[in-house]
């Protein structure tokens, strides 16, 4: 049985994508090129649907999000902008699907737009959804959690997102978010 929560928790229906790379016990690597490719081609279709510039991939921030992915816990911290998502399942022998686990994460993200079409006028830190579709930001790194975290029965899959230069700035939606 496959569960997730994004950060902060919503309920979001999933719909599954394409498989672009075969499933693996262990979670890709930031540097998988079918990885980053899908990354890419999911963020900019949210992007492009909000009158904002493609997205390109930096290795560095792919490095500092699996820092973070690996410590298997929400960790806003750091200079950029960040999105996290969590999943987990049982059993814990389940293989997940990652091309799809991307597209559940910024679908989740992504479902956000409602409530910040409704707080335009007064932002008070954006969200996941503003961060994605951020008009300022040029660059992303991602990365999931390279195994199973400790302590849990069952099997969780952290998947982060770093962005710079980082969006959700007080006073600069409107002209960084089109909605």
């Amino acid at each position: 049985m496959r569960s997730f929560l994004t950060l902060p928790p919503l309920l979001t229906l999933a719909t599954a994508s394409p498989e672009l790379f075969p499933r693996q016990q262990s979670s890709p690597p930031p540097t998988n090129p079918s990885f980053i490719s899908t990354v890419l081609s999911t963020v900019n279709a949210y992007r492009s649907a909000h009158a904002a510039r493609p997205l390109t991939w930096d290795a560095n921030l792919a490095a500092f999000a699996l820092q973070k992915a690996n410590g298997c816990r929400l960790n806003h911290a750091g200079p950029y902008g960040e999105n996290a998502y969590w999943t987990w399942y049982y059993p814990p022998t389940y293989t997940p699907d990652f091309n799809a686990e991307i597209g559940y994460a910024f679908e989740a993200w992504n479902s956000q737009e409602e409530i910040d079409a409704y707080l335009a006028g007064d932002l008070m830190g954006g969200s996941h959804f503003t961060q994605t579709v951020w008009k300022a930001t040029e660059r992303i790194g991602c990365a999931f959690s390279s195994g199973r975290c400790t302590g849990n029965p069952e099997q969780e899959w952290w998947f982060y997102c770093d962005f710079w230069p980082r969006g959700n700035l007080r006073g600069s939606y409107v002209g960084n978010v089109t909605v």
